[in-house]
């Protein structure tokens, strides 16, 4: 696509992005599964070294994360896609709630991580995701 010039469905993604994003904020595994279709879903996450979860199982994940996390927050460096399909660029930032020792870290105590990362994801046509492949990486 030349310079300047949108996709038809960029407006559409970029506000659904949005919602996906605010929802992630939150903590919310209930409210962040309701992005995702119930009966007909699977995630991998790469960077944790699983794949093919279940809604059920991807939740279960999804609340372990944010209970071990202090000021979870997400940006997006890039969206590209179209209705169906995305693939989402992003910086995650957050403290680790948890130590090695499974120890409880209060926020002031908790060290700060970075990660990058890029999540594919194929959407249904009520914006439900079927599929979501997940990468990612930590920096220093």
């Amino acid at each position: 696509m030349a310079p300047g010039k949108k996709h038809e469905d960029h407006d559409h993604i970029v506000a659904r992005q949005e919602r996906y994003i605010a929802v992630w904020r939150t903590g919310s595994s209930e409210k962040l599964m309701e992005f995702m279709h119930k009966q007909d879903f699977t995630l991998s996450n790469f960077g944790n070294r699983v794949e093919g979860l279940s809604h059920s199982a991807a939740k279960e994940q999804f609340e372990h994360g944010f209970k071990n996390f202090h000021d979870l927050d997400i940006q997006t460096r890039s969206l590209h896609g179209h209705k169906h399909f995305t693939a989402w660029e992003w910086v995650m930032t957050c403290k680790t709630a948890v130590d090695a020792d499974g120890k409880k870290l209060s926020q002031a105590e908790a060290p700060s991580n970075k990660l990058v990362g890029c999540t594919l994801a194929w959407w249904d046509d009520d914006d439900k995701i079927v599929k979501s492949h997940e990468y990612y990486q930590a920096l220093d």
